[in-house]
């Protein structure tokens, strides 16, 4: 908790001095709400004195009224401030979760539920915006005024001051046993939200599938009973610490049922003056106040240690190591010397791969699914480490590349494609941030796409849609194929792009893809033969090694396993789907 709490300190970094200045102003606020019961307590003296002269109780008047505004402006400041410095640093936090993501391997992000870490981007970060704005101005301020009240009150009357805390004791007893239930049951708490944040997002995203093959009923379940889980552990922690907080609630407000009595007592004894009475009365009712303020800190600090750590673990997750050399590449062309990978760390699905994809020549990988050929693509990408062996690209290893100049020189276009839900030509731009709208223009027609973005309702600024869902996929494919094209890197790895598109679309994606490879390194990831029979290298992958490599014609002579892949080639593009027998039209 600690650690948590020092982390949060040290992200106020350049806003310190605005958080500084949001507590003074706090403490002042809490100073000038206090002034009132000892005017008042004036007051009341002033009218019970046979001598009172209205202009005295129109000053004390003045200076109630005084105080308070004062009280409010003072707070108004003091949230202001650290409300801007909270969500400044709230930014610059976000900015670092998702800078850290781009650095951290992909399978990172593959092997957690995306709504966990969604809540960590947004609920977890914004659970910081507690303790940055509330909690530090509030807190400070409720603490360090009432200690200096309290030395006051008792230099005044240590009696009455200890009879005015008399309740205190038994009502840190019962929060205290209330904290010791809150750690037992917040784990599951938070393992709650997790798994709901998790279902949520599984459930949005799966919705076509879930419609397509009917699960709705079986979906909703399992979303209904995350729901619940959650409803069923929050009920659990409220049903358990409350009647522990409700005890303290009361105890902590009850200062008045001491000082009335034992007040009176001493007064009508002769040893308490009434003035210090009637202070003592006004200061009881309020002084709960500030104690409460303390709790709801107390209360949060579980929640914000928590998010702090969540953050905190992204944040310090090992990086893929680098180790940037200055050396000017040879050329671009990619090699693979004896790369093994294992994503698990047992079972190796890459077994010592060695090949070359020369400058300027196109490479096809193909083979059966699950062979290999997909995490080929990736690695030369480092979006995972290889576990052994090494990558070149121009001679240089790929781990001693920085990450950005890697990637500057390798253009990727998926099989899964996604675009953001801005216009079309901003999710063009995403290859080249500055290019101009004639740049952006010239991609879309490289590409074959320029023709069906101009029939969009706002053609180029036309939103893609959540993911593109605006578009087909063979027009997403294509958008996609434009940025490679704008982003004109040298190296151009392919992952099956015309895997999952209709004929028509393929033959346009591949003419575009066309364009895209003059004069690059393209290495393409095959599903179908036929797009790759004229490469200049085909690689055979089985069973996460190489069996053969050559070009269409060698292989056809040579290879078993490609002599295979063909003949199932030739035999599916006869296929026909019917009854058995023509149907007439």
């Amino acid at each position: 908790m600690i650690q948590s709490m020092r982390r949060l300190l040290r992200l106020a970094g350049e806003y310190k001095a605005a958080m500084i200045f949001s507590v003074v102003c706090a403490i002042s606020s809490v100073a000038a709400g206090i002034i009132p019961y000892f005017l008042v307590q004036r007051f009341v003296m002033a009218i019970l004195s046979p001598s009172v002269e209205l202009a005295e109780l129109l000053a004390l008047s003045a200076g109630v009224g005084a105080s308070l505004i004062a009280k409010t402006l003072l707070f108004s400041v003091s949230t202001a401030k650290s409300h801007r410095a909270a969500y400044r640093i709230l930014r610059n936090m976000r900015l670092q979760l998702a800078n850290k993501l781009t650095r951290l391997p992909l399978g990172y992000v593959l092997e957690r539920d995306s709504g966990i870490i969604k809540k960590v981007m947004e609920n977890d970060v914004e659970e910081l915006e507690r303790f940055l704005a509330h909690n530090i101005p509030e807190t400070v301020s409720s603490a360090i005024v009432p200690i200096f009240v309290l030395l006051y009150l008792a230099f005044v009357d240590w009696r009455m001051t200890l009879a005015m805390l008399i309740f205190v004791p038994l009502a840190v007893f019962f929060y205290a046993l209330m904290k010791g239930l809150d750690k037992v049951k917040m784990q599951k708490y938070y393992q709650s939200v997790d798994e709901m944040n998790a279902v949520v997002v599984e459930y949005v995203n799966g919705m076509k599938e879930i419609k397509a093959f009917n699960q709705a009923a079986g979906s909703l379940s399992r979303f209904r009973e995350a729901i619940n889980q959650y409803r069923h552990y929050c009920l659990e922690w409220y049903k358990a610490c409350w009647p522990f907080m409700s005890a303290y609630f009361v105890l902590i407000q009850a200062a008045i049922v001491a000082v009335l009595p034992i007040g009176l007592y001493f007064a009508v004894s002769g040893s308490l003056e009434t003035s210090t009475l009637v202070l003592f009365l006004l200061i009881s009712m309020s002084f709960a106040s500030p104690l409460i303020k303390l709790t709801e800190f107390a209360n949060s600090i579980t929640l914000v240690v928590n998010a702090e750590q969540n953050v905190h673990a992204i944040l310090t997750e090992k990086e893929m190591p680098s180790i940037p050399i200055s050396n000017t590449l040879q050329s671009n062309s990619v090699e693979f010397h004896n790369v093994v990978f294992s994503y698990n760390g047992t079972v190796d699905v890459l077994k010592s791969i060695s090949f070359a994809a020369s400058e300027g020549q196109s490479t096809a990988i193909i083979g059966p699914s699950g062979s290999g050929k997909s995490t080929i693509a990736k690695l030369i990408c480092r979006f995972w480490d290889v576990t052994g062996g090494e990558i070149l690209i121009g001679g240089m290893n790929i781990r001693e590349m920085e990450p950005e100049k890697l990637m500057d020189r390798i253009s990727f276009v998926f099989q899964d494609t996604f675009l953001f839900n801005l216009s079309i030509g901003d999710n063009i731009r995403v290859g080249k941030p500055d290019a101009s709208d004639e740049e952006i223009i010239r991609a879309a027609k490289l590409a074959r796409c320029h023709d069906f973005i101009l029939n969009t309702p706002n053609g180029y600024d036309t939103l893609a849609g959540d993911a593109g869902s605006h578009l087909s996929g063979g027009e997403r494919q294509r958008i996609c194929i434009a940025r490679a094209i704008l982003k004109n890197a040298p190296v151009l790895v392919l992952d099956e792009a015309t895997a999952s598109v209709d004929p028509d679309s393929e033959e346009q994606i591949q003419e575009a893809i066309g364009e895209l490879a003059k004069g690059k390194t393209l290495i393409v990831i095959a599903h179908r033969i036929r797009t790759i029979m004229g490469f200049d290298k085909i690689i055979v992958i089985q069973d996460g090694r190489i069996c053969a490599a050559g070009n269409h014609k060698e292989l056809l002579e040579s290879s078993p396993q490609y002599q295979a892949i063909y003949r199932a080639y030739s035999y599916t593009e006869n296929w026909t789907v019917g009854f058995g027998r023509e149907t007439p039209c």
